[in-house]
This record gives structure tokens, sequence and C-alpha cells, in this order.
């Protein structure tokens, strides 16, 4: 049981990590500028735009990428449609619907008075048969 090998195993693998994280170099400001300033007159640089503005930025070509604008946009999308899903929202409790229904209050206050009618009408009725029963 030789555990020296396990120990010089675990220490290969921190320096390949570390070897890794040397390699992984984040743009500098000036490339993240020119980037984005591209992207904005083309979203979709073809690969020939690609390949020249590496030249000019001293990276490979696929180094350049236009996730961040994408994120930026999908980040903006998602937020306005959190907002408008809030607006219905408040609009929903504003306006008065009812929980039976899922209608609007108009329609549950119109089958509300035919209720209320029917049952005076039944009633009127029944005192009517009562009272006409009653009678010899």
């Amino acid at each position: 049981m030789d555990f020296g090998d396990h120990q010089q195993g675990g220490s290969d693998s921190q320096q390949q990590l570390q070897e890794r994280r040397k390699r992984q170099r984040r743009h500098t400001p000036e490339q993240v500028q020119k980037l984005e300033e591209s992207y904005k007159k083309s979203d979709h640089p073809s690969e020939i735009e690609c390949a020249q503005l590496g030249r000019e930025l001293g990276l490979e070509t696929k180094q350049i990428e236009h996730e961040r604008l994408e994120n930026r946009f999908l980040r903006w999308e998602n937020m306005s449609l959190r907002s408008e899903i809030m607006a219905v929202r408040e609009a929903l409790k504003n306006s008065a619907t009812c929980p039976n229904c899922v209608g609007v209050a108009k329609d549950c206050i119109d089958q509300q008075e035919l209720n209320r009618e029917n049952a005076r009408l039944n009633a009127g009725l029944l005192h009517c048969t009562t009272s006409f029963q009653e009678e010899p």
C-alpha cells in the first residue's frame, strides 16, 4: 500500500489546475471596448470580420464572441417581461374579479342579481301556491 502515488496524483491535478488558470486570460478593458464597439456596428460579424478584429486586438478568432452583447439583450428582455407580468398582476389585483367565475366582476354581479331575482320569484310562487292551497 503505497500512499505516495495518491498524494503525488493530487498534486499533479493541482498543478494542472494552476497551469490551466495561468493560460486563461481575461480581455483587457481596451479589447472589451473595441469588441463592444464592433458589435454595436454588427451584432453577428462574419468570419472575415472576426479574423480582422482578432488581428487588430491580438486575439484568436474563437476568442471573439458576441455572448456578452447577447446576454445583455436577454437580460433586458427578461426585465421587460418581468415588469409586464407585474403590471398585469397589479391590473388583476386592482380590477374587481370574482374567484368563483374567474371573470370580470360585472358578469358575476349580473349573475348574483339574477339569482336574487330568481329566489324572489320562487318565494312569490311558493307564497301564491300555498295561499291557493289554503283557500277552500
